[in-house]
């Protein structure tokens, strides 16, 4: 591909991975296009004099029209439209409308291949996406991720007013890998000046951790009591539907996931090193960060 000056559409541009491969891709020698699902969503960069090679445009990915009008005059796609029931038809809709308009590569984000006779529904959902990318004369690579440090931040209500992290994983230990390397990775490969010949690059953290150390490690960096409470499937599944609300197959996504840490270990060393050349972030730095999510605010009412 030729890398000079290229302009890169990067979709999911407000989520974890999105915003980071976005603030990554500010600093190189690109244009980047911010695809947004709303015009009324906030920019993750706000523009000015210093940020002039980044525009947005809002798209309603169900239209190949308007993803068209987003993708024209384009060099690469980074592919990720968040995980839901509508991720097949939205990715498939991008890679229809790469191939339309000879759009020279394709960094999808997508998710570790399983082991035989293992189910995850997401993980499904991602390797027909693959399969269809495959078909396409669009060059390619598949990143597929570990989970990311960052996704703890939705367990921050339990630990912040209850000191508990719910589970059904028992003493199973997850690898955890931070957003910013995989968006660094991810930025790596959309300007790699090689074929990126449709390779899965699996990526992995530094440590597989369990959610017992996990509450140790919160312990830690709040100053207070967190412990992992292991219940039930069922009990966990009421707890996210009829408490947290999410969604059901969301749920179900973060059941398998425990689930799946039991039967399958996880990789204990990273690939972040080997890909980037440098360590990866680790899980302590990243808690240390982030620790003010997971205390509740301080009120003073007496002086």
């Amino acid at each position: 591909m030729n890398l000079k000056r290229s302009t890169i559409v990067v979709f999911g541009v407000t989520g974890t991975v999105g915003v980071e491969v976005l603030k990554e891709l500010n600093k190189r020698n690109c244009f980047v296009r911010g695809v947004l699902r709303n015009t009324k969503r906030k920019i993750p960069i706000e523009l000015n004099g210093q940020n002039n090679r980044i525009t947005y445009i809002a798209v309603n990915l169900d239209s190949k029209e308007e993803i068209k009008r987003a993708c024209i005059n384009s060099d690469a796609i980074f592919l990720l439209t968040g995980t839901s029931p509508n991720q097949i038809t939205y990715e498939t809709n991008i890679i229809e409308v790469a191939e339309e308009l000879k759009i020279e590569r394709i960094v999808k984000l997508s998710a570790p291949v399983l082991p035989n006779n293992t189910h995850v529904e997401v993980g499904d959902w991602h390797r027909q996406i693959e399969k269809k990318l495959a078909k396409s004369n669009i060059d390619y690579c598949l990143l597929q991720p570990h989970s990311f440090m960052q996704n703890w931040e939705r367990n921050t209500f339990t630990i912040k007013y209850f000191g508990k992290i719910f589970g059904v994983m028992e003493n199973a230990k997850r690898n955890y890998v931070d957003a910013r390397d995989v968006a660094e990775i991810a930025v790596h490969y959309l300007l790699k000046p090689e074929n990126l010949k449709g390779e899965a690059i699996v990526i992995s953290g530094p440590e597989a951790i369990s959610h017992t150390s996990m509450a140790k490690r919160i312990s830690h960096v709040t100053n207070r009591n967190v412990v992992y409470e292991n219940i039930s499937r069922d009990e966990y599944m009421k707890k996210l539907t009829k408490q947290a609300k999410l969604p059901t197959w969301l749920a179900r996504h973060l059941v398998e996931i425990d689930v799946l840490a039991i039967k399958h270990p996880e990789p204990i060393i990273d690939t972040v090193e080997a890909i980037l050349n440098r360590k990866p972030r680790i899980m302590d730095a990243y808690l240390q960060e982030s620790r003010d999510l997971f205390k509740t605010s301080k009120w003073n009412f007496f002086t």
